[in-house]
């Protein structure tokens, strides 16, 4: 059994050390690239979200590779993200009959570790426990990465990156959870700055295959970083996994924060955004940035809610949509301005003695 999965940022790797656990062979399809993104808009309906075109292309280059099974998450919530699995076998029957797509509900835990997974990959729902309880850990340990690296690239660039590949090897090659402990020790060590932080902290919120997909969002927290600042984030695989299994504080207080703004919640991640950026906001950041796909309705939703918050409190706002059309020149330029904009605001505040 070969499986394809598409990527999910540095999150990726805990995914495929979940899959290996159960004993299948991974096909990962090659990194997100301008091919990738022709592929999903050539086989992809027209006005469908870039979410479902990207993951649409690595599954076709997935199966150019040899794979023969394709896990795609599937859900049941108001974003239409849920259902796009049932399209993307249509679209992907264009260029080959000869593969299994098989959605992945997000939304039963129990039927994900008694019933889905045993029966696709022939093995115990004790050994699927154990795999769960790796994912979790490895999870966990990309997270970590994923911040130090942040952290440190904001007050030293050039050394994060020299060190970012060995990181990432450390998380590849750790399978067991005492591993995993020992590859987060010298990870550390790896990242240490002496102390050092950024002078600006931006707080990252939005729909979250953008927040988490690097080659998605186009690499915005390493653009930021190197105009040093520091980019901070709750929205990753390992949150997203508590609040699968019901056990994710962080989501219920974004209900509670994002209550006063948004009564119902809209779909998608919109109470989590709302609720995030007004969690950075009283963590003292200098700035919020929203990114979602272009035409993604609970993000627009989420976007007046944030404008609200940022009138309030007196925190800037960016807000950045994307689809296939975004050029990389005008998203940095972008960028330069709203971290010039934060270093300047603080600068006057300083002056002034507020």
């Amino acid at each position: 059994m070969k499986v394809g999965i598409p990527h999910f940022g540095f999150d990726t790797l805990a995914l495929k050390g979940f899959i290996e656990e159960l004993g299948a062979e991974v096909v990962l399809p090659p990194p997100t690239s301008k091919r990738t993104v022709e592929i999903g808009v050539k086989l992809a309906p027209e006005l469908v979200c870039m979410p479902f075109k990207i993951t649409l292309g690595n599954f076709a280059e997935a199966l150019e590779r040899g794979a023969d099974i394709l896990l795609m998450a599937a859900g049941a919530r108001k974003c239409r993200f849920g259902y796009y699995h049932f399209l993307q076998e249509q679209a992907l029957r264009q260029i080959k009959q000869d593969f299994r797509l098989v959605p992945v509900s997000q939304y039963s835990a129990s039927g994900f570790i008694f019933k889905l997974i045993p029966e696709l990959f022939g093995v115990s729902p004790l050994r699927v426990m154990r795999a769960v309880c790796r994912l979790l850990v490895k999870s966990a340990l990309t997270r970590d990465f994923r911040r130090l690296l942040n952290r440190r690239r904001a007050v030293d660039f050039e050394g994060a990156e020299q060190v970012k590949g060995p990181a990432l090897t450390l998380i590849e090659q750790a399978r067991t959870i005492s591993e995993m402990k020992r590859a987060r020790q010298k990870m550390v060590r790896l990242f240490g700055i002496n102390g050092k932080r950024a002078d600006i902290r931006i707080g990252l919120v939005g729909e979250i295959f953008y927040t988490v997909d690097q080659r998605a969002n186009q690499e915005i927290e390493k653009e930021l970083a190197r105009l040093g600042a520091e980019v901070v984030f709750e929205r990753c695989l390992y949150n997203h996994l508590l609040y699968l299994l019901h056990i994710d504080a962080g989501y219920r207080r974004s209900r509670r924060l994002a209550k006063p703004y948004l009564a119902e919640c809209p779909g998608g991640e919109a109470i989590r955004t709302v609720g995030e950026a007004r969690q950075f906001v009283m963590r003292g950041v200098d700035g919020i940035v929203q990114v979602f796909p272009f035409t993604c309705m609970p993000e627009n939703i989420a976007l007046e809610a944030l404008q609200r918050i940022s009138e309030q409190s007196g925190v800037p706002l960016l807000f950045l949509s994307f689809d296939e059309h975004t050029s990389t020149t005008g998203l940095v330029t972008r960028l330069e301005a709203f971290v010039e904009l934060l270093r300047r605001r603080k600068y006057a505040r300083r002056v002034s003695g507020n």
